[in-house]
């Protein structure tokens, strides 16, 4: 067991990222229902705090003894006194995206359309406070120096996460000659990699269900040395491995497809801050850029 303190009451003195921590080291070699547990206990946290046993098994599609097991594989006495824990994460956060939430959640009519509605931007508010608020702020600066050291960085994001590595390669290029974006031609992904090096980095977004290729293309990356900045929606997400930068972007809801706006946000708030920090030389790379864009009248003024 990582914790051997005990409590009185069977819980022990952790907080909820050193469980998740602990989870993310043991989720390889756990048993494949326990690594259904873990996964969902990772993505549904809240749902451990607010839900009996029976029900978080439900929904993970499992029976309640494997929740137990997998608290007990994580050394606590019961799966009372690891869902405590989550109870005191979620009183604790009530005046961050909880509170916002709910506090949202009024202003929509309750039923019907509109109510779909209402939860999905509900649920959209809550994932891109956390994607782009405090708990993502250290892993934002490392991720902007290892683009800014890297002699080029390759942007990978396959099927509907296209649009966010388009995005961030489309908004690169106004200022810098670095970013290759990988666009698969063909299914040659791992290809486009042929060539990079320790010199260089990967931008990968991929979120569950995990695009094949993508995974493939990463482990490639981490065996060239490429520094790799994952995207992704988990701390046991296939891309994690070797990953020199995670930045989480969790992406639950009631759509059809999952969410990308994260994926955008980490897009966006990615070139931005290497705009930021490249000063005057990045200032004039953009000015020729605008000058070329007016010059072939890539918009219209209609």
């Amino acid at each position: 067991m990582l914790y051997a303190a005990r409590k009185s009451n069977g819980r022990r003195d952790v907080n909820k990222e050193e469980v998740e921590k602990l989870i993310s080291e043991r989720y390889q070699s756990l048993p494949p229902k326990l690594k259904v547990a873990a996964r969902h206990v990772l993505d549904a946290p809240k749902d451990i705090a607010i839900r009996s046993m029976r029900s978080v098994a439900a929904d993970a599609k499992l029976q309640p003894a494997a929740m137990l097991r997998l608290a007990r594989e994580l050394g606590f006495d019961s799966y009372e006194s690891f869902r405590a824990l989550y109870v005191n994460w979620l009183s604790s956060s009530e005046t961050t995206f909880v509170a916002r939430a709910k506090s949202l959640r009024k202003r929509r009519v309750n039923d019907g359309q509109e109510k779909l509605l209402a939860d999905m931007y509900d649920t959209e508010v809550v994932s891109l406070d956390r994607t782009l608020g405090a708990a993502n702020a250290a892993a934002f600066e490392a991720a902007k120096k290892v683009l800014i050291a890297a002699r080029r960085f390759y942007v990978l994001g396959l099927r509907s996460l296209f649009p966010a590595a388009y995005y961030l390669d489309y908004a690169c290029r106004l200022f810098c000659d670095k970013s290759v974006l990988i666009a698969g031609v063909g299914g040659a992904v791992t290809d486009e990699l042929r060539r990079a090096s320790s010199k260089d980095a990967l931008v990968a977004f991929s979120f569950a269900p995990y695009a094949r290729l993508t995974v493939d293309a990463v482990r490639y990356a981490a065996q060239r040395h490429v520094k790799i900045v994952a995207v992704t929606d988990s701390v046991v997400s296939p891309i994690v491995e070797g990953a020199s930068v995670v930045l989480l972007a969790p992406n639950a809801g009631p759509a059809l497809v999952p969410s990308i706006l994260p994926a955008m946000g980490v897009a966006q708030a990615l070139a931005s801050l290497m705009v930021t920090a490249g000063g005057t030389a990045t200032l004039g790379e953009i000015a020729r850029s605008d000058a070329q864009l007016r010059h072939i009248q890539a918009y219209t003024d209609r």
